[in-house]
């Protein structure tokens, strides 16, 4: 039986990437892409940093292997949030929080040939149908123009390299901790978009952006919870259930950025694209039901 301290969790850092997408959407009117990202994470790197020195948290990366944290900070947040910022300039923040919310079934599909996970029929089903859900919402999201076919493939993108890190974190549990993991990719994101952020300023390609109270709290918003707690939460989930079992909050993160973009910016995903949110959060049930693999399930971490 899952804690429900772990249910508390994934629920919180589920709510909080849920709105992420809104607010990050907002404040891409002042920042370009690499600057946001930089204070984003240069942000959470600092708080991470204070709480290490007041010894509030500890942190140890002696002695231990180095691909398992490197392969985690690649995908996440390396890749993923270069795919996912620029995917959100071009698409509905609604759209872009519909076609990541099929993130559980993804990392299902990927757990078989990378974690040797047997799926069950009703798994494999569901995975199909989550598929069938994303594929529509791209669809009419791309018919209709509101969002571009290449903000699109970025957000994919981020479906993609998402996955890919639900499955290295789990391996990465072996040697590192929630915490650890957790500034290891809060400093590589602000030391990889800080060097993006002053080539791209040189380069001409951005200004020097003049920030509004509302964009400092985006930035507050985004490097402390979006980033430090949000990501310490999915750690620990991660770090405690198996990777399919913890990516199954991303329903809620679903059903967050859809309710916060029709409330907030107004934004409509029409018939098709609520039959395929629809499929999408029934094809993520079903793909990581208690009865998703194919034979006796192996027992769950408890906090």
């Amino acid at each position: 039986m899952t804690s429900p301290w772990l249910m508390l969790a994934g629920a919180g850092w589920a709510t909080i990437f849920g709105l992420s997408f809104l607010i990050t959407k907002g404040a891409l009117v002042t920042f370009s892409p690499f600057q946001l990202l930089f204070l984003r994470f240069a942000l959470a790197t600092a708080a991470l940093a204070l709480l290490w020195a007041a010894r509030a948290i500890k942190l140890e990366f002696r002695g231990r292997p180095r691909l398992p944290l490197v392969l985690v900070c690649l995908f996440q947040p390396m890749l993923y949030f270069t795919f996912e910022t620029f995917g959100l300039r071009e698409t509905a923040s609604s759209t872009a929080g519909l076609i990541l919310g099929s993130l559980p079934a993804a990392v299902a599909a990927l757990s078989v040939p990378m974690l040797k996970e047997r799926l069950s029929a009703r798994a494999a089903v569901g995975i199909a149908l989550s598929v069938a859900g994303t594929a529509l919402i791209v669809v009419h999201g791309a018919s209709s123009g509101a969002d571009s076919l290449r903000g699109i493939v970025l957000i994919l993108a981020a479906l993609a390299s998402a996955a890919f890190y639900n499955i290295y974190s789990r391996r990465a549990r072996a040697s590192y901790g929630p915490v650890e993991t957790t500034f290891a990719m809060m400093a590589s994101g602000a030391i990889l978009f800080g060097l993006l952020a002053a080539v791209e300023l040189v380069a001409g390609g951005a200004a020097l952006p003049r920030p509004r109270p509302a964009d400092w709290g985006a930035v507050l918003y985004l490097g402390l919870l979006s980033s430090v707690l949000a990501f310490f939460l999915v750690n620990l989930s991660l770090s405690r259930l198996k990777a399919s079992q913890a990516s199954i909050f991303g329903t809620i993160v679903t059903l967050v950025s859809l309710v916060a973009g029709l409330a907030v910016r107004g934004e409509r995903i029409g018939l098709a694209g609520a039959i395929g949110a629809a499929a999408i959060v029934a094809g993520v049930l079903a793909a990581n039901s208690r009865e998703r693999l194919a034979g006796k399930e192996r027992g769950s971490g408890r906090l």
